[in-house]
């Protein structure tokens, strides 16, 4: 009967994470002058300078990095002010930081041994059966590993702050003060704990969907309003969501419950499992136009309230219950339509731009975490089929897909620039092809092997 033989290093494990911590506060950049080395970097104000590599302003983070009395993880191009609590998270291989707080005991280290730097556990070299095992045999009090970490309640949702948090929920779902009520909501959720606040409960969850996927009236002060509450209820459920892994995990446990068959209004027939995404595009007709402004902007060409509806759809996509359902109800259909569209305002490429790197990065680029071989799935028709559809403006919603190769190879033709989107999604796009006709090639073979 075999037994892990544990090989315990001389050092102590307490003093290690010490000289550790002290090492990385240590060598931190700053951005001082020498005579100022000597006094902590204040922390930033709100008007702090940012980052932003991405259209979406919730992917934005602070040039200087704003700690917390929770670890965060620190971006490879932020400034690091002196002073902090510093670790590598082996689980991610990402640099995390804090808010140093000396003598401060580490609660995940209770229970284990510290009377040494390292435990070395070496692996059970029988199973069962006589196996190797890969096993690892864990401490009995080992803490249970938690991917997102423990959120903590900062000290301003004590404070007004936190008050008119908790206000603004009670009259969103009152439909009261909503306007009032989303601007604050919105300008909030970019915090990891607000947002979750708002994804944990599902009446305001509810509410935010039915906004978001609302269409205008046809009144022109009261499309003006719709438009305005759909793009902000949009942005709040992205921030709330993004980067954010225990907040999606509540929005995809409305989601099955009830969220997706729950109708916005008594007598609506389309329940927000549908509404959600077919609401995303608008209808071929509309953008096809060359005009470069509209007299009278609905939720169907509106592109500031469209590329707010692109940006929730990223968060959400990274639910794989939620793609699945995506993929059911055509929604990358409604995504080429927009990149189809013939319209030339800026704010409209912007979000033709946002539609492509969605499919890219959900669909076609593993790099970028795409789960390949969802989509896409249609067969493709002739390019001569395509074409001539195209001239007698023959499609139907819905069949976009069936010419999505002859729609991107169009679309890059008609962008010289390298540098344009459309090249790297037909790039994309003809190498999944290949993968994909390699994998038929030898489906077939295995297929005629069986035979023989």
């Amino acid at each position: 009967m075999t037994r892990s033989q544990l090989k315990m290093l001389p050092l102590n494990l307490v003093a290690l994470i010490s000289l550790m911590a002290w090492s990385a506060a240590a060598s931190t950049p700053s951005h001082s002058s020498s005579s100022e080395t000597s006094t902590p970097s204040a922390s930033p104000s709100a008007d702090v300078e940012l980052i932003c590599h991405t259209d979406n302003p919730a992917e934005c983070y602070p040039k200087i990095f704003q700690a917390t009395d929770e670890f965060q993880v620190v971006h490879d191009d932020q400034d690091l002010p002196l002073g902090l609590h510093v670790r590598l998270n082996v689980y991610t291989g990402k640099k995390e930081a804090k808010i140093n707080v000396p003598d401060e005991n580490d609660v995940a280290l209770e229970g284990l041994p510290v009377d040494s730097s390292v435990v070395i556990v070496e692996r059970d070299q029988s199973g069962q059966g006589g196996e190797a095992s890969d096993q690892v045999r864990l401490s009995p009090n080992a803490p249970p590993y938690d991917p997102a970490g423990k959120i903590k309640t900062p000290e301003s949702a004590k404070s007004d702050e936190g008050s008119a948090f908790y206000k603004s929920l009670a009259i969103l779902k009152k439909g009261l003060d909503v306007d009032g009520a989303l601007e604050m909501l919105e300008d909030i959720s970019h915090d990891i704990y607000y947002g979750l606040k708002i994804a944990e409960d599902y009446e305001t969850v509810r509410e935010l969907f039915c906004l978001a996927a609302s269409e205008s009236s046809s009144a022109a002060g009261d499309a003006h309003t719709s438009l305005t509450r759909a793009r902000l209820a949009a942005l709040t459920l992205s921030s709330a969501v993004q980067n954010n892994p225990k907040a999606l995990a509540e929005i995809e446990r409305h989601w099955t419950t009830k969220l997706s068959s729950s109708l916005c209004r008594s007598d609506s027939t389309e329940p927000l499992g549908t509404t959600t995404f077919v609401l995303l595009a608008p209808s071929l007709s509309s953008p096809s136009s060359s005009s470069s402004s509209s007299a009278s902007a609905t939720a169907d060409t509106d592109p500031a309230l469209t590329k707010a509806r692109i940006s929730l759809l990223s968060g959400l996509l990274r639910s794989p219950i939620l793609r699945r359902d995506f993929l059911a109800s055509g929604g990358p259909s409604h995504l080429l339509r927009i990149l189809i569209a013939r319209n030339r305002q800026p704010e409209w490429l912007l979000a033709q731009r946002s539609a492509a790197f969605l499919l890219l990065d959900n669909f076609l680029d593993p790099d970028m975490g795409a789960t390949m071989g969802e989509w896409p799935t249609q067969a493709q028709l002739p390019k001569e089929e395509c074409a001539a559809r195209e001239d007698k403006q023959q499609g139907k919603d819905g069949e976009e897909g069936e010419c999505l190769d002859w729609h991107v190879e169009q679309l890059r033709s008609r962008h010289a620039a390298i540098d344009h989107w459309s090249h790297e999604l037909w790039s994309k796009l003809a190498k999944y092809r290949k993968a994909e006709a390699a994998g038929q090639a030898r489906t077939d073979t295995v297929r005629e092997k069986t035979d023989l």
